[in-house]
């Protein structure tokens, strides 16, 4: 059997449709059993033996040869003479059965008519007995070479009461070996023609960009914290470690100096894209890296509501603010892990995609920066808003995440082609609900913790206020930091090479967003964005 797809992975996706026709075409023999015309059975038995003659030894009879002699016209066409019936109208519905080490025929006629039932196989019977007994008078070359024979009829024809049934175990069983060879054919068909994704292997070939990491399918969750990420609701699973995997898999595209923004897209919506930015946001926190949670799913946000947090304000507030309408503490939330912090989508979403497309977004994203390291942006779907090209375009890596059951070959053609305008060979890949049968990595799950929801800790107060100092800190329009709070440390404060001097501001104004100004990294695909700062922390 093929690891990677073969009879298990056609019978995982078709078995429903093998047992649909198998059901249908057993149905269809029940039904033929059971609708079948009414026939009446009718039988006379004849006994054969060999013709005693003096002073000869009897010869017994060849019954073989005597069944074909009864069904020939020999017999067949006197006794439609004495019924007025043509012959082949009498040969219709006539059989003779030999009994095993018997000299015994047996003239079998069936009708739906019992009393022509009786008729036609009396008539028959009696014509064999009288064409095999009539040897010795007659001068017929066929009869006197058959003279050696003696024929009796023992028991006449029988008047049918209770119609012939064809047993229904029968039709069943053809209609069984019948659905299932039709089925199997019809998805063998299905299969050549599908479109869906086969295995890893064929999602690598099909997207020719590396696949980091596959998740397996896990039980859609039930009760308090069923919308948390996997990642926080069962730490221990399978799942929970593929996503640690992918957090791996993805340390060589990060950014030793500065932030990297991960971009997680998808061809279509319902593809496992939010959920997966979520997980890997997790992930990453888990593992000590400050992390900014992006929603920028306008049409569809979803990440508040993963989370539990508020979805008042968010990203659309960045986007539309301006001078000093909005202070990044007012729109970061903190997350249900220490070090990262989520800006949902905010108000109007689903109305404000025009704000996507100027260049507030690469300001936002740049400010995002120098406030954590790495951030990650859940993104509307490829092929359904123009919103994901724009964000491919201002991030420095492009996941594109494929799902096992759902995602389609054209789908992912598309999508790629899509971001080959804007992205140059910073793109990888995950595919999710992926089984092991089809090439997914299925990893144990770590030893049996118990399940728990990890909080961001607030005992430790210098923990807690070099975040407050990294939410408040932005940069002014000449690009030097400014921190909403005078009480933070100065060694709190992020700092640049390019702005040595470090100025502070009052509580009471707020720290503005505007395009910093200083060093400027090229990104792969060509295009500039301002250089990250570094954390002095």
């Amino acid at each position: 059997m093929n690891t990677f797809g073969g009879p298990a992975r056609l019978i995982r996706a078709y078995g429903w449709w093998i047992a649909l026709v198998t059901l249908v075409v057993m149905a269809a023999g029940y039904g033929v059993s059971t609708l079948a015309p009414t026939v009446y059975r009718s039988a006379a038995i004849v006994v054969v033996e060999a013709r005693v003659r003096a002073n000869t030894t009897p010869v017994p009879p060849e019954m073989g040869t005597e069944k074909e002699l009864a069904k020939s016209g020999l017999v067949v066409r006197p006794a439609a003479a004495s019924m007025g019936l043509e012959e082949g109208q009498l040969a219709d519905g006539f059989t003779v059965s030999v009994a095993p080490d018997a000299n015994v025929l047996t003239f079998i006629y069936e009708s739906g008519n019992p009393v022509t039932a009786q008729r036609r196989a009396q008539a028959l019977a009696e014509a064999y007995v009288t064409f095999r007994n009539a040897g010795e008078q007659s001068k017929s070359a066929t009869a006197a070479a058959t003279a050696n024979a003696h024929a009796t009829l023992v028991s006449s024809a029988y008047l049918p009461s209770v119609p012939e049934a064809r047993p229904v175990w029968i039709d069943l069983a053809i209609g069984l070996v019948l659905g299932l060879l039709l089925g199997i054919g019809t998805a063998l068909i299905r299969d050549r023609m599908s479109d869906r994704i086969r295995s890893l292997r064929d999602f690598e070939k099909l997207s020719g960009v590396p696949v980091l990491a596959t998740v397996p399918r896990t039980a859609r969750p039930r009760g308090p914290g069923a919308a948390l990420p996997v990642l926080l609701r069962s730490p221990q699973s399978p799942a929970a470690e593929s996503y640690r995997y992918l957090r791996s898999r993805l340390q060589p595209v990060m950014a030793k100096d500065g932030a990297t923004s991960v971009l997680v897209a998808s061809a279509y919506d319902g593809e496992g894209r939010s959920t997966t930015a979520a997980n890997l946001a997790a992930a990453l926190a888990l593992a000590g890296r400050t992390v900014i949670l992006v929603d920028a799913d306008l049409p569809k946000p979803q990440q508040h509501t993963m989370f539990d947090l508020s979805g008042e304000r968010g990203l659309t507030d960045l986007l539309a603010a301006t001078g000093d309408d909005i202070r990044l503490p007012d729109v970061l939330q903190q997350g249900p892990v220490a070090r990262l912090r989520l800006l949902a989508a905010g108000p109007g979403a689903d109305r404000a995609h025009d704000l996507l497309e100027g260049p507030r977004l690469g300001q936002v994203l740049s400010v995002l920066g120098r406030l954590a390291d790495v951030i990650v942006i859940d993104s509307p779907a490829i092929l359904s808003v123009s919103d994901a090209i724009g964000l491919a375009a201002v991030a420095d890596h492009v996941l594109l995440v494929g799902d096992y059951r759902r995602s389609t070959r054209a789908g992912v053609g598309r999508a790629l082609a899509e971001l080959a305008e804007v992205v140059d060979g910073n793109v990888s890949s995950v595919l999710v609900n992926a089984p092991k049968s089809a090439g997914g990595l299925v990893p144990r799950p770590r030893g049996a913790v118990a399940a728990h929801i990890p909080v961001a800790p607030a005992a430790d107060p210098s923990v807690e206020e070099h975040g407050l100092a990294l939410l408040d800190a932005t940069s002014d329009r000449s690009g030097s930091p400014v921190v909403g709070s005078a009480s933070v440390p100065k060694s709190m404060v992020p700092t640049s090479p390019a702005t040595p001097s470090t100025v502070y501001q009052s509580a009471s104004s707020p720290p503005v967003i505007s395009p910093p100004s200083g060093p400027v990294k090229t990104r792969t695909n060509g295009s500039s964005v301002p250089a990250p700062r570094e954390d002095a922390s």
